[in-house]
C-alpha cells in the first residue's frame, strides 16, 4: 500500500477512537438537555412537520403539553405574603 492509503487508515482510526472516547460525554449532555426540556435544535422542525403531515401527532403533543403544564393560581385581592423582596411569589400545592 502507498503512503496515502496508510494516512487515510490512520485518520479513520483516529476519528473512531475520538468518537468512542467522547460518546459518554455526548450521551450525558444529550440526556441533560432532554431532562431540562430542550428538544434540541431540530425540535421545532419536527413539530412543524407534525402539524402539516401528521395532525394526529400534533393533537397528541398539544394534549400532552396541556396535561404537563401546571397553571399558577391567580392572586386574589385578600392574599397576603405574595411579595418577597419586590418579587411576586406563587406557591403551588403539589396535591392540587
Amino acid at each position: 500500500m502507498d503512503v496515502i492509503a496508510w494516512l487515510v487508515i490512520i485518520a479513520v482510526l483516529t476519528v473512531a477512537l475520538i468518537a468512542v472516547g467522547l460518546a459518554p460525554r455526548l450521551k450525558r449532555d444529550n440526556l441533560r438537555r432532554q431532562l431540562e426540556g430542550g428538544g434540541g435544535s431540530f425540535a421545532a422542525v419536527g413539530i412543524g412537520f407534525d402539524a402539516v403531515w401528521r395532525p394526529s401527532a400534533e393533537d397528541a403533543r398539544a394534549t400532552w403539553e396541556a396535561q404537563v403544564e401546571l397553571p399558577a393560581p391567580a392572586p386574589t385581592p385578600g392574599d397576603k405574603g405574595r411579595l418577597e423582596e419586590g418579587r411576586i411569589v406563587i406557591e403551588v400545592d403539589p396535591r392540587d
